[in-house]
């Protein structure tokens, strides 16, 4: 390893450092009463070295989001590009996909946008284009792909996917974000999304699919 990959793996090791700890004062204070200083100083630098990863609390906050998502994310979406039967790839990504978003740390995050959306537009702008719109992205993209195979019948491809994630999300998610209903098991995860699965390829399947 020369001296420009041990810089590059020290810059990603203290910029993967500030994400985390910006996470926990985000979190702790709310958007607004977070600052920039509080968080050098709990990563333990000055606030100039936070400002040369981050030019702003806005892009920090902005890429928590997007790190959150990347990584959380990252086994449903995998799945997708798997392929296989649409029901069964549908089936193995729901269920990925949900227990993502009902982790504690997701469901954090998310009640901490909404709390603070209205007076910084920004964040949920920022939310949305990290994590929803980019699930939805690829999964239009699978709906599109199999739909032109013949294994789901021919529809609006982005009202598919769109029709499916809310499918999947029913009897859970908002209950876990208003914090009147415990996390739900594996169990309850696999149960919901294989009924959302039925309920889909009722609606949508083919003999292909």
């Amino acid at each position: 390893m020369d001296g420009n990959d041990v810089r590059s793996t020290r810059a990603d090791t203290r910029r993967q450092a500030i994400l985390e700890v910006a996470r926990e004062v985000f979190l702790q204070e709310g958007y607004a009463a977070a600052s920039m200083s509080a968080i050098a100083a709990r990563v333990g630098g000055s606030k100039a070295t936070l400002y040369t990863y981050f030019p702003s609390k806005e892009e920090l906050f902005a890429a928590i989001i997007a790190e959150e998502c990347r990584t959380g994310a990252a086994p449903a979406l995998d799945e997708l590009r798997r392929g296989g039967e649409v029901a069964e790839v549908l089936v193995r990504a729901g269920r990925k996909f949900m227990r993502f978003l009902t982790s504690e740390k997701v469901l954090a995050l998310h009640r901490l946008v909404i709390a603070e959306s209205i007076r910084f537009p920004e964040l949920g702008r920022a939310f949305y284009e990290a994590g929803p719109q980019r699930g939805l992205q690829l999964l239009t993209e699978f709906m599109t792909e199999a739909m032109a195979a013949g294994k789901l019948r021919k529809a609006d491809p982005e009202l598919a996917a769109e029709q499916f994630i809310n499918l999947c999300k029913a009897g859970h998610h908002q209950k876990c974000l208003w914090n009147i209903g415990c996390i739900p098991s594996e169990a309850d995860i696999a149960r919901n999304v294989d009924r959302a699965v039925e309920t889909f390829m009722a609606a949508y399947g083919t003999q292909r699919g």
